[in-house]
């Protein structure tokens, strides 16, 4: 559910900057915070981001499978890791929190369903507490949620 997984993503970039003394209402950072919410579904050619990227996402898909490495801590560290052997500019290291925020918001909504996550991939222990099935109404009411806790770290 792309609008949800982006909602929260900027929901919790929202909240965790305010909770670090961060202005969370920078557009880069937004931006940033979306994508991230967005990129565990490289693993899935249907996704949004999947049809956009096909060219990464179907061998991709055909490798390891959707809700496999890109739904995992491994994912998120060899991401930070690799953000960091690159050594992005002064612009583009600021991006790197709300990018890992928005994309364990994507693997904290996906734990809320009923097929989990494989955080310790590639062990394939799935976590999850199969509160709220995809596109359910008790999906958008934990969005709902989220985005008025965010608004009430923004207002306060």
């Amino acid at each position: 559910m792309v609008v949800s997984h982006v909602l929260v993503g900027l929901g919790a970039w929202v909240v965790a900057a305010r909770l670090g003394g961060t202005a969370p209402d920078a557009l880069p950072g937004l931006a940033a915070a979306a994508a991230g919410a967005l990129l565990p579904d490289i693993d899935h050619p249907s996704s949004w981001l999947g049809r956009r990227v096909w060219v990464v996402s179907k061998p991709l898909s055909r490798l390891i499978g959707h809700r496999g490495l890109t739904h995992s801590l491994l994912a998120v560290a060899g991401g930070l890791m690799l953000l960091d052997a690159l050594r992005p500019g002064r612009m583009l290291a600021g991006l790197v929190e709300p990018l890992a925020v928005g994309y364990l918001s994507h693997l904290a909504m996906d734990a809320l369903t009923p097929a989990g996550v494989p955080l310790l991939w590639p062990w394939r222990q799935r976590f999850g507490v199969a509160l709220c099935s995809s596109g359910g109404a008790m999906e958008m009411l934990v969005v709902a949620a989220i985005l008025a806790a965010a608004g009430w770290f923004v207002w306060r």
